[in-house]
């Protein structure tokens, strides 16, 4: 049963770059004592998570730089020098001070460089720092093994995830479906308890309203469906070129004759370049899912999101900059489902095929295709829009999507994603 679970699970994009690696835990059998102990700790870690996730929210929010959050538009002029210069000048600078600094230190401070990159522009998200927060939390405990921390650690990911996004389901599946460790009623209790304290937190912060504002939609035929599982399929094509082109990045940065600590200035650069003639790419992104949801895009806006935000994400993350991908992939999926789904109304106008659901049918198409998830995608979609007539469309493109991923990537059996960075 565990290696089938694997077989589904493999070779994915994983959530926090750079790319996870292969790697086991101690076997050891938790006692009845250690348990409530997990538990409680747990819940502690992931409301710890979401507090710190919170407070790191309303810092990069008043920052003047890329960071667009959940529901915070930030606009930036083109042919910006700052633009240019800013992300190559801190990335010189992180680099000479990781150069000098222990291995320990730059491990404890990971997630504020996440955070720092996010704001010069580097195109990642923001959620690749809340799964290196408890990486560290998680590692200053005293008591407990390597499978308790990872339990903890675990718990405490969807806590942050689901306090992000107001969407624990999504966190839950997530963390079972992508970043899991075991398949134990003691882990996926902590993880539910984790999701469940990170929502209820986000319930008192920032309310209940859904994270990103898509319009009222009329229920889909079959036909429209039928558009919609096209959608996903092409999107899960793209999914398998992103994952390939991340891969070839990281292999391409391997050959340079020089330290990897230099490699992010080269991303930096490139990134700075590009995001001179288009700031709308810069950063994680999250203010343009709003655009996309309802509509008010161009053309040309489409076509730099589609291909523009996967390949500058996949340049960032070869180089190793730490970060998460959830977020240009979900830009990325929004605007190619938009811009495939103009083209299949061009082709059948018979078919009435709504944009907004397009929209988000890419995005969570993407996000199925590219993680190699299914439920934490389509709990994703309804959990962050609160529109439950798009559920329909979104499981199709979706189910589309990871079966042509599961179905044409290169089939390779691995190990569960864990976290980002040892914890022992």
């Amino acid at each position: 049963m565990k290696s089938i679970f694997q077989l589904f699970i493999r070779g994915g994009i994983p959530v926090s770059t750079p790319v996870n690696t292969e790697r086991s835990l101690p076997v050891n059998t938790l006692t009845g004592r250690t348990i409530p102990f997990v538990l409680c700790l747990s819940v502690i870690a992931a409301a710890a998570t979401a507090m710190l996730t919170a407070g790191l929210m309303a810092v990069m929010d008043a920052l003047n730089t890329y960071s667009g959050l959940p529901g915070m538009s930030k606009d930036h002029d083109e042919h910006d020098l700052m633009t240019l210069f800013i992300p190559i000048i801190i990335t010189l600078i992180i680099a000479v001070f990781l150069r000098y600094s222990s291995e320990k230190l730059a491990l404890i401070l990971r997630p504020i460089r996440s955070i720092v990159f996010i704001n010069i522009g580097i195109p990642l998200g923001f959620e690749g720092a809340i799964a290196d927060l408890p990486a560290v939390i998680a590692s200053q405990l005293k008591k407990g093994g390597a499978r308790e921390k990872q339990i903890i650690a675990a718990a405490a990911i969807a806590g942050g995830i689901a306090f992000l996004f107001g969407s624990p389901l999504a966190a839950i599946a997530l963390i079972i479906e992508l970043l899991w460790i075991e398949l134990t009623w003691i882990g996926i209790t902590a993880v539910m308890l984790g999701g469940g304290t990170g929502m209820l937190l986000h319930y008192l912060l920032r309310g209940s309203d859904p994270v990103f504002m898509m319009p009222e939609v009329p229920m889909s035929g079959v036909p429209a469906l039928l558009g919609y599982t096209a959608t996903g399929s092409l999107v899960g094509l793209v999914a398998i070129l992103a994952k390939r082109i991340m891969t070839g990045m990281g292999n391409l940065f391997n050959k340079f004759p020089f330290d990897k600590l230099w490699w992010s200035v080269i991303a930096a650069i490139i990134t700075g370049i590009i995001g001179y003639f288009s700031p709308e790419i810069l950063g994680a992104g999250y203010e343009h899912i709003d655009s996309l949801l309802l509509g008010q895009v161009t053309l040309q806006f489409l076509v730099v999101m589609a291909m523009g935000k996967l390949l500058l994400m996949s340049i960032a993350a070869g180089s190793g900059i730490p970060g998460g991908t959830i977020a240009p992939l979900l830009v990325s999926g929004g605007a190619l489902g938009l811009f495939i789904t103009f083209l299949l109304q061009f082709i059948f106008p018979a078919v009435q095929l709504n944009y907004a659901v397009a929209a988000l049918a890419g995005m969570t198409a993407m996000f199925a295709g590219g993680n190699r998830v299914l439920p934490a995608a389509i709990f994703f979609a309804v959990e962050t829009t609160h529109v439950t007539n798009a559920l329909l469309p979104v499981i199709c493109a979706c189910t589309a999507a990871y079966i042509v991923v599961f179905l044409l990537a290169k089939k390779k059996v691995a190990q569960p994603a864990v976290l980002p960075e040892k914890i022992s």
